[in-house]
């Protein structure tokens, strides 16, 4: 067999495997607060939550500069509030007191993929 043709059929099969349904296994790059701020502020943060009252439900979050967050999708649109507690993201509903805020760590998992800590994997943008 010449060696184009090898090269050939190994870069199809890569792309074939590249198409399956199963992503990538990539080891998460922890984020820290200034990391999050520079890359995600302003951005739509979109994916499917597991647990909770949007679980199943696409929904995208943005979390504006003036810490306002605003979730929207599947029929929701929710506001509230996010600030950080030094190593985390904390986000609460705007009728819920300050002390009734839940943070979360976030991690890169590379290609516009994120996870938190909550376990919910998001990416910038409606998902691919």
């Amino acid at each position: 067999m010449k060696l184009t043709t090898l090269v050939g059929a190994a870069a199809l099969a890569a792309w074939l495997s590249a198409c399956g349904n199963d992503a990538p296994k990539v080891t998460p790059q922890p984020m820290s607060v200034a990391d999050f701020r520079r890359e995600l502020i302003g951005m739509p943060l979109c994916g499917k939550a597991s647990t909770g009252d949007l679980a199943g439900k696409l929904v995208c979050t943005v979390h504006l500069a003036d810490g306002a967050a605003i979730v929207a999708g599947s029929g929701v649109l929710a506001r509230g509030f996010w600030d950080s507690d030094g190593r985390r993201i904390c986000r609460r509903d705007t009728l819920d007191p300050p002390n009734a805020r839940h943070c979360v760590d976030y991690a890169r998992l590379g290609n516009n993929r994120y996870r938190n800590s909550d376990g919910v994997e998001f990416c910038i943008g409606p998902c691919p």
